[in-house]
């Protein structure tokens, strides 16, 4: 595994084994060794199918249920896309966006503190894994189409729940 960093501390873009034949693709994306060391333990693990033109997101686990994602694309194609909502940090209130295709041998690490959500472009099939149990009563979102990169692209599907999240502005006045 090899692990790049970005200007955002702790978030990393991971290149994971991948091999290709005749037969098809092989991933490998969770090496415990490897990955334990920048994520931490996967509590839950969530493969998520959605059809094209959905928007999921973004959303985040506060306090104690903070978490850290780890995310790869299966099937399809989708735009990860992150939001640093972390007070103290240098990047704070900026956003972070990656392209992820299927079983391309690429994922991304979101830290605790941000805001995740992922728009599909195809019919897509994602795994996310969660260093920590999914908490209701701690989550917290941000509206998606007030975040600039996902304002412009054609979404047709978003949850009504999503539909209501506060905008950004007004996670970062706070």
């Amino acid at each position: 595994m090899k692990f790049h960093t970005t200007k955002f501390k702790d978030l990393y873009v991971v290149d994971f084994i991948r091999f290709e034949d005749e037969r098809g693709v092989l991933v490998k994306p969770w090496v415990v060794n490897e990955l334990e060391k920048k994520f931490g333990s996967n509590m839950e693990t969530y493969i998520t199918s959605s059809k094209a033109g959905t928007i999921r997101g973004l959303h985040y686990q506060k306090g104690f249920a903070a978490q850290n994602k780890f995310i790869t694309c299966l099937s399809g194609k989708i735009e990860d896309v992150a939001v640093d909502l972390r007070h103290k940090s240098a990047t704070y209130g900026e956003v972070y966006s990656i392209t992820l295709n299927e079983m391309d041998g690429r994922g991304v690490i979101i830290p605790e503190g941000f805001a995740h959500g992922i728009y599909a472009y195809d019919d897509s099939l994602y795994v996310a894994f969660s260093n920590q149990d999914y908490t209701p009563c701690e989550e917290g979102g941000v509206l998606w189409s007030s975040i600039p990169i996902l304002r412009n692209l054609p979404v047709n599907f978003v949850s009504k729940k999503d539909a209501q999240l506060p905008e950004l502005k007004e996670m970062l006045d706070k």
